[in-house]
């Protein structure tokens, strides 16, 4: 079956980095996106083709209503990219367990929840497309970033399981794994560990980070027809990192 996936996004943790750049790309293209983070900057976002929520990823019943609301005001929902995401530095030795839990709570559990919520819609539309904002380190263990690794992983793997789930509903999911992208979220995680810039682009073939729009380029592909047999995909951006 064609992929057809031409209606509303459903876009979280749209406030800044990767998730803004992302609802401004599918803006640009011509896609109703719905608009949806916690912190109230993501008003700033707000436009006849973006519908702006604030609320908490975490919870189920926010991103039901979000859909809801989604499709109301556009019509089908076919799309969703599940970008929100927090850090916090730590080793097993280190991280106490409730800060374990929000870790994986925000980055994992909520990927979960968003499907969950969208699925029907995505069948009600004769199909859909799932993305969710990875990362490298899913791919790759890294310093003092235990549960954000594990976190990462368990994205990783969840995309595949939908993927095998999703397909006879022609519902396609995808994982993108950004490298370091010159977001807030990475600037904390610098502030955090004592981590120098110049100190992570040494270790990128392409001598740099990247920047939110490359992101947001990439999931913008994956949301079209044009990856219309992409799924189950682990899909690095990353300059390069995890090829050595």
């Amino acid at each position: 079956m064609a992929d057809t996936t031409t209606g509303a996004v459903v876009v979280t943790g749209a406030a800044s980095g990767i998730g803004r750049a992302t609802v401004e790309t599918l803006a640009r293209a011509g896609r109703p996106v719905l608009a949806l983070d916690l912190s109230p900057a993501v008003t700033e976002l707000g436009s006849t083709t973006v519908l702006t929520v604030r609320g908490d990823v975490t919870d189920a019943d926010v991103l039901l209503d979000a859909v809801s609301r989604a499709r109301s005001a556009f019509g089908a929902v076919d799309g969703a990219v599940a970008a929100a995401g927090i850090t916090r530095a730590g080793t097993v030795d280190t991280m106490d367990p409730a800060t374990w839990d929000a870790v994986l709570r925000t980055n994992l559990t909520a990927v979960f929840l968003l499907a969950k919520a969208c699925l029907p819609d995505f069948r009600e539309a004769g199909g859909g497309s799932f993305v969710a904002i990875a990362s490298q380190v899913g791919m790759v263990g890294y310093p003092e970033n235990v549960a954000y690794c594990a976190a990462k992983g368990g994205v990783i793997n969840f995309v595949r399981a939908l993927a095998v789930d999703g397909g006879p509903d022609n519902i396609r999911a995808n994982a993108v794994c950004p490298g370091p992208i010159d977001t807030p979220m990475l600037r904390q995680g610098f502030e955090q560990t004592g981590e120098d810039m110049t100190v992570v682009t040494q270790r990128v073939p392409l001598a740099r980070v990247g920047t939110p729009h490359e992101i947001g380029a990439v999931v913008e592909l994956l949301l079209s027809p044009a990856g219309s047999f992409v799924t189950g995909a682990v899909w690095p951006v990353d300059g390069g990192y995890t090829a050595q």
